[in-house]
């Protein structure tokens, strides 16, 4: 079973906004939550990116491979 990943950026999303509620919540400074948040963002949402290019790029090569051997 594969996820989707538009909801992959959601769970990354839910993952980030649920961490910084907890960080608040034990009293860490707003500004600092909220740099750490943004960068957590970025990179959680990047490494999804890049996940789905490189599943997409091995899909293309799957379907080359498929119709040059027909």
């Amino acid at each position: 079973m594969t996820i989707r990943h538009r909801t992959l950026y959601v769970i990354v999303d839910l993952a980030v906004v649920t961490a910084s509620v907890i960080q608040l919540a034990r009293g860490l400074r707003f500004v600092v939550i909220a740099v750490a948040a943004v960068v957590f963002l970025a990179v959680g949402n990047g490494t999804v990116y890049l996940a789905g290019s490189k599943q997409r790029s091995i899909d293309r090569q799957r379907k080359r491979d498929y119709y040059a051997g027909l």
